[in-house]
């Protein structure tokens, strides 16, 4: 068992134990997407889908485990940096062999403090709002997610938040899924361009989708 004890705490376990944690949240991000897609289809599907994850008994768990998944990421983001700059004390004796890094790459600790600061406000936000309550297909009494959601967005501090958090989102991803397959040993050099690409497309398409839902939220009526 020590061997396991010295993977987890040295810094390629670190690194690698970030890395697959920080998959797992993307994958999170794809099937949240997919239920705010909902939205689109009208009130009643909304609320029902939203009912049925937070009356699912395992819906606390699941909860529980997600931010134990999202600390730990943001726990070994910040030792993770503090290791490269140790690692990095003698930059300034060899300024000609650092490495450049792009503006995603440079900033990825800030934005992850920014997403963790944007979901503490999400979450009282959405989870902890006001209660409203609408009448599901079967005739049971359900909270209405929909009208919350609409008259959230409607404020204009929310929505600029909330779209400056999505670009954030973006650039934060924009390097996350190509650093997270080369720390794993994913990456090759025929693939580098097309795994970086895809790290583009997975950040755009994901801050882009997010951020549709926001506009449409925002300029929807409910009675």
């Amino acid at each position: 068992m020590g061997w396991i004890f010295r993977y987890l705490t040295s810094s390629i376990g670190r690194k690698q134990i970030m890395a697959l944690s920080g998959l797992f949240l993307l994958l999170f991000l794809v099937g949240h997407l997919g239920g705010n897609f909902l939205f689109f289809l009208g009130e009643q599907t909304f609320n029902e889908y939203s009912h049925a994850l937070t009356s699912n008994p395992l819906i606390i768990p699941i909860e529980l485990g997600l931010l134990a998944v999202f600390l730990l990421h943001i726990v070994l983001a910040i030792w993770v940096s503090m290791d490269n700059k140790l690692a990095r004390k003698d930059a300034y004796a060899h300024p000609l062999c650092e490495s450049k890094q792009g503006f995603s790459s440079s900033t990825m600790l800030i934005t992850g403090v920014a997403m963790l600061i944007f979901v503490i406000v999400h979450v009282w936000g959405i989870k902890f709002g006001p209660k409203y309550f609408a009448v599901s297909s079967n005739g049971e009494y359900i909270r209405d997610l929909y009208k919350l959601v609409v008259e959230y967005f409607k404020s204009g501090g929310i929505f600029a938040f909330y779209s400056a958090s999505m670009l954030i989102l973006g650039i934060h991803l924009s390097h996350a899924f190509w650093s997270a397959c080369q720390t794993l040993g994913l990456n090759h050099k025929k693939y580098t361009l097309l795994l970086k690409g895809l790290s583009i497309l997975l950040a755009v398409s994901l801050a882009a989708g997010f951020f549709i839902v926001i506009v449409a939220a925002n300029r929807t009526k409910v009675g």
